[in-house]
């Protein structure tokens, strides 16, 4: 087959093209190659008719490179001057919103200590939690300028419900690791979390049975736990000098907790 005729227009503008005349006897040239069967025997004439569109199609995108290239001069003289007038407003757009940002800064600062101050005037429902529980439940959004103060009380008095619900809903499980168990509720606010966590205690405490009549196997069972257990028998009382991992020793104070034992962590 001859050369395509898109060929023929290497050296013309694309501008004068016309593509819809163009598209549709390219289809139909194109059609040529379609029932085309490539053997070993023909396999030079596949190299040739591969060689020919290679051509034809870099007819066209040279054409629009061109063009293109063509098109964005007029762009190119221009973009630098522009950047320099917006590196022109920049300059003070920057210093003006850096004054901006600290006079909100500062309103963001004041209106948190007014929602500090309702905070504790509502929360000694929550006791001695109440300050342990303040950066969690704090709402960023209390502090926006939006925020009127009808907003963020209704916001903090909800925070501070949810919280007593919860705490309330952690004592009624009636569990030995009540401490352990507020403090996973204070670092995560998540009662699903605090439930997690009293089903791991629980069964491990079970399956470590831990009762006075069984001491000895107790004991054994904590010495195979511990990497490394010392005692010392002082007026009475036994020092042990355990060596963990942060895990385990997590794991070792919840239980102290659950039977009593009074530990220091030196």
């Amino acid at each position: 087959m001859n050369e395509l005729q898109i060929v023929s227009l290497e050296d013309t503008n694309i501008v004068d093209w016309n593509f819809e005349q163009l598209k549709t006897q390219l289809a139909d040239q194109l059609d040529y190659y379609k029932n085309l069967v490539y053997t070993e025997e023909n396999i030079k004439s596949a190299k040739n008719d591969r060689s020919t569109l290679n051509k034809a199609k870099k007819v066209v995108e040279d054409a629009r490179k061109k063009y293109k290239a063509e098109c964005l001069k007029p762009y190119e003289a221009m973009e630098p001057k522009a950047k320099e007038l917006v590196e022109m407003i920049e300059a003070q757009r920057a210093l003006i919103d850096e004054t901006v940002k600290s006079f909100e800064e500062k309103q963001k600062l004041e209106k948190e200590e007014k929602v500090k101050e309702y905070y504790k005037k509502k929360s000694f429902v929550l006791g001695d939690l109440a300050d342990r529980l303040y950066d969690g439940l704090r709402d960023p959004k209390w502090f926006n300028a939006s925020t009127n103060k009808a907003k963020y009380e209704e916001g903090v008095q909800l925070a501070i419900n949810k919280a007593l619900s919860d705490v309330n809903e952690i004592k009624a499980l009636n569990s030995p690791f009540v401490d352990t168990l507020i403090d996973v509720y204070v670092s995560t606010h998540s009662i699903d979390n605090v439930k997690a966590k009293e089903k791991e205690l629980s069964e491990a405490h079970s399956k470590a049975q831990f009762n006075d009549a069984s001491s000895e196997v107790k004991n054994d069972v904590q010495l195979d736990e511990i990497k490394e257990i010392k005692t010392v028998n002082t007026d009475g009382e036994t020092l042990i000098k355990v060596k963990a991992t942060s895990s385990e020793i997590a794991q070792i104070t919840d239980f102290m907790k659950a039977i009593g034992v009074k530990y220091e962590i030196l």
